[in-house]
Formats: structure tokens, sequence, C-alpha cells
């Protein structure tokens, strides 16, 4: 596109931004003063999806001015809104709004003493809970850390409560506790942020990513807190429990932090120790079903259908040059162990290409096979049409493999392709092979 044609394109954006604005500058009549308090909040909140949608219509390309020029459009709006809204006599929620407003205004002090105003004579129910929120974000930004405290004690009065909305409270003070190295304090806030991540990880499993980062995020913190007050067996015991839930859950992604921040802490720690815990633990009988629009070389099976197997999932692709270093040790543990009830699964999807040109899906499963053949990988391989295994396990970055025992319960986990980590593979592999049969399996039905 040439200058002169981006020039007049941006032009005639201008216009047509300015001309909505003047439209509903102008649009301040009496139908406005008859519309409810959350119309005219949602009419300002909604400003920026609206004018994203006509951007992505005149297939405009990513522009930071533009982007910056439509959020200050954005508050604009909050404000001549709030001063609609102020005018008017309130009732009801109204005064809820109105906080909101000044709250996308970006105007701290009107949404604090609003919503401080709202909650007083509404103590109970949604609204007055999230406005709570309000308060403690703008409490923290004014250094007001015994208000922010208050109201979050008042929140756990009140109903109903979020897990969700309870954590982002705590995050504010740790990370001032933090900033401001008060590492005691910081523990105490970083603590209540875990209890509240977990008690999100068991509400809310279909949010993986989500879930991960508050897990991480505050086991982190309270890790550092624990270790910034000398409390260091604390800060290994959260990091411990915390490979402990990524196994259960399980989550790769969980896995490979808290094993790289436990070997910074304690170096010497035994990291097979959470996999004994587990093998004498209760079998999680939630663990993701494996999903597969292809299966190569392998008849399609259960989870549940390999009880009393030892399985290991292997998340790969083909132009991983990591996952192609491991090839040769699948290959060698799938002939060693493949008669003692070792199961090994190749995950993957489709990407749409091999190393050279695009693919449609029927090209690129015959990619895949030749892809075997020439690898010479015996085991067999699940395609997915879509991300869903790599969510469901917490799958990031690859090669990751999850070893599964004969009762169905993650006892491993390899993150990479590193000797040492495929070398304690091996090794956890030779361990659960060995196990009793019988006795694994009678257990899980119990």
């Amino acid at each position: 596109m040439s200058v002169l044609l981006q020039i007049g394109r941006a032009l005639l954006l201008g216009v047509v931004i300015l001309s909505s604005t003047f439209v509903w500058a102008q649009g301040t009549d009496t139908r406005q003063e008859e519309r409810s308090a959350q119309a005219i909040f949602e009419e300002a909140n909604g400003y920026l999806g609206r004018r994203y949608q006509e951007f992505n219509k005149q297939k405009l390309a990513y522009d930071p001015k533009l982007e910056a020029q439509v959020k200050k459009e954005q508050r604009e709006l909050a404000i001549k809104n709030a001063a609609l809204l102020q005018s008017r006599e309130l009732t009801g929620d109204d005064r809820y709004y109105l906080g909101l407003l000044y709250h996308l205004a970006a105007d701290g002090d009107a949404a604090l003493a609003t919503m401080q105003r709202f909650i007083k004579d509404n103590p109970d129910g949604d609204k007055p809970q999230a406005a709570r929120n309000v308060i403690v974000l703008y409490s923290v930004k004014k250094d007001k850390l015994a208000d922010a405290l208050a109201v979050i004690e008042d929140y756990s009065k009140h109903k109903p409560q979020s897990s969700d909305d309870r954590y982002k409270m705590e995050f504010l003070l740790a990370d001032t506790f933090l900033r401001t190295k008060d590492f005691t304090q910081m523990a105490v806030h970083a603590e209540q942020m875990l209890i509240a991540a977990k008690s999100f990880a068991n509400e809310r499993k279909a949010e993986v990513s989500k879930r991960d980062d508050m897990l991480l995020k505050s086991s982190f913190l309270l890790a550092d807190a624990y270790d910034k007050t000398s409390r260091k067996e604390l800060a290994i015991s959260t990091m411990q429990d915390l490979r402990r839930m990524s196994m259960s859950l399980p989550s790769g992604n969980l896995y490979k932090f808290a094993t790289i921040r436990l070997a910074g802490l304690a170096p010497t720690t035994d990291l097979n120790k959470v996999s004994e815990e587990l093998a004498k633990g209760p079998v999680n009988s939630s663990l993701p079903e494996i999903i597969g629009t292809q299966w190569i070389d392998q008849e399609p099976r259960k989870l549940a259908e390999l009880r009393g197997q030892v399985v290991l999932l292997d998340f790969w692709a083909p132009w991983c040059g990591p996952c192609r270093y491991t090839f040769p040790k699948l290959t060698l543990w799938h002939q060693a162990y493949k008669d003692k009830g070792l199961v090994i699964l190749g995950l993957t999807k489709y990407f749409g290409h091999d190393d050279e040109k695009a693919l449609s899906p029927a090209e690129e499963i015959a990619y895949l096979r030749q892809f075997k053949k020439q690898n010479r990988l015996p085991y067999g391989f699940v395609v997915a049409d879509n991300d869903v295994n790599n969510l469901n396990y917490g799958v990031f970055s690859i090669p990751m493999s999850f070893l599964i025992d004969r009762r169905g319960v993650v006892r491993f986990i390899s993150a990479g392709a590193d000797p040492g980590e495929i070398a304690e593979l091996g090794k956890m592999i030779k361990k659960l092979i060995d196990e009793p049969v019988e006795s694994k399996v009678e257990s899980s039905q119990k």
C-alpha cells in the first residue's frame, strides 16, 4: 500500500471516529435521560469493542497511536456519561454503575468515594462485592493499606464470594509488600492468594491457563516470602506441594517451573519424593482423556482401558528438534518393555504443514505415517485436530512426557530433552514396570 493511500486511509478513519463521537455527543437528549444507569455504563464500557470491530471490518493494521487515541476517546465518553448519571437522582444500583464509569475514566478518587458510599447502603450481593474489589484497587494505589485490609475483611463476611476476586485483592497487597520489602506481610497475603488459587483450580477446571498462572504466581510469591524470612523449609515445602499438584491436576507447565524453582532453593532435594507419595495415594479418576481424530498404528483406547499397564504420553511435533532427539530412547523403551506392560503414545496435532509446504489434513496424516516409518518409531501416534490434549495436560512446551502407573496415576513428568531428564525418565519407567501388577490394579478398584 502506498504512503499516500495509508495517509488517506488514516484520515478517513479519523473522520469515522470523530463523526461517531460527534453523533454520540449530540445524542444527549431525552432518550439518554431515560436510559438506565447500566445502559449508560455499558455504552462506554463497550466502546473499545465496537471500534475494534469497525477496524477489523476495514482490515486496518495494528497501530499503537490509533489504539491510544481510541482508549482516550473511551475515557472521555466515560467522563461524559458519568456527568450525565451524576446529574440524575441516583437510586438502586445507579451509584454502582457511576463508580464503574469513574473507574473506566481512570478517576480513582471519584471511583473510590462512589463505591464506598454504594456499599454503605448495599452490603450484600454481587455488585457490592465487585465494588469492594474496586475499593481495594484504589486504596492500594493510594497507599491506604489499612483501608484495603479492612475491605478484604469485610468482603470475607459477605456473600457471594469469588476465589478469582479474592486472589486479585490479595495479589495487590502481596505485590505491594514485596515492593516495600515487608516479606512477613507479603507471606500473609501470598498464603491467602494460594488458598484462593487452589479453590479456583477446584471450581473452574476448564480454565487451565488461568489456573496455572494463579497457582504459579501465588506459590512463587509465597516461597520467596518464606525464603526471605528465614523459613526455607516452608519455601521448599511450598514448591514440593506445587509439584505434587502439577502431577495430580496434571500440568506439565506447573511441573516444569516448580521443579526449576525447587532446584534453586534446594539443589540436593530428592525430586522423586513426590512420586513415592503419589504411589501410596488415591487414584486420580479425573485424569483427562486422550482425544484423537486419527490414531496411527494404534487402536483408539481410553486411559481407563489401559489400567494395569504403564502408559507414557509423549507430546511432540515433527518439526521439533529436541523431540527427535528423544526418539532413540523411546524406541528402546518400547522394545524393552512392551511385553511387560508399557504403552507409549506419541501425541501430536495437525499443524497444516511439513518442513517445506502447506498440507491438507489427509496429506498431513500421510506425511506422519511416512515420518514414523522413516524414523522407525514402533509405538502408536495420536493426532488431534486442535490443542485439547495440550491444554488438558498443561503442555506449553515440547517435548514433554507424562508417565502413568498401572493404577492410572501420573507419577512422573519429563519436561525437555536434557540427557539427565531423559535418563531419569528411563529409571522411572523401569521402576513402574517393576511394581507389582496385581496389587496396583486391586488398589485402583477399591
